[in-house]
């Protein structure tokens, strides 16, 4: 029997109430016990079926009793992620079956699938955009030569921007004054 069934069983057995096979005795199940494991509780069961008998010490049990919550839980978890899905599936085939259709084609909108995504919990489509645009700035810098300074601009200029990518095409200085 595998440690999962046997754990199932046990805890079955145990919350069910039925005592029948249930006897406590003290562990005499290694060879040579400690103290502490001599005078340890145990809680042999018989099989109605085939007479086998496991025994366990009531810390196994407890711990059987524990992992049985756990895969309760576990369960539980299980069952509202297939209802999540039965749901989410329910949402998709209706939203497929109110479209208008011919000859077995339909026509949706972006924004119409962008709702459907958002009420699954699913991300939103998106589209991407171009544009061009113009930055103007000014700037303060000390060089040995004005000839410098077109090229350390120029070199040492960055232009960013979250989440999109942008190509510096021309990169002009317009006006270089001195200081006064």
């Amino acid at each position: 029997m595998g440690k999962v069934a046997e754990l199932m069983s046990l805890s079955s057995f145990l919350h069910k109430g039925h005592l029948t096979g249930l006897l406590r005795q003290w562990r005499t199940r290694s060879t040579q016990p400690t103290n502490r494991e001599r005078n340890m509780n145990t809680i042999t069961i018989e099989s109605a079926t085939t007479g086998d008998t496991i025994t366990y010490t009531e810390t196994e049990v407890r711990n059987f009793i524990s992992r049985a919550g756990e895969v309760s839980a576990l369960n539980d978890s299980i069952t509202a992620q297939l209802t999540q899905i039965r749901s989410i599936r329910n949402e998709v085939r209706d939203f497929f079956s109110e479209g208008e259709w011919q000859d077995g084609e339909t026509t949706i909108n972006k924004g119409d699938v962008n709702v459907l995504l958002d009420s699954i919990g699913a991300a939103k489509l998106t589209t991407k955009y171009s544009g061009t645009f113009t930055i103007t700035g000014t700037f303060n810098i000390e060089v040995e030569e004005e000839d410098e300074i077109e090229s350390i601009i120029t070199d040492n200029t960055e232009v960013s921007c979250w989440g999109a990518d942008i190509d510096v095409d021309s990169f002009n200085i317009d006006d270089v004054q001195e200081d006064e």
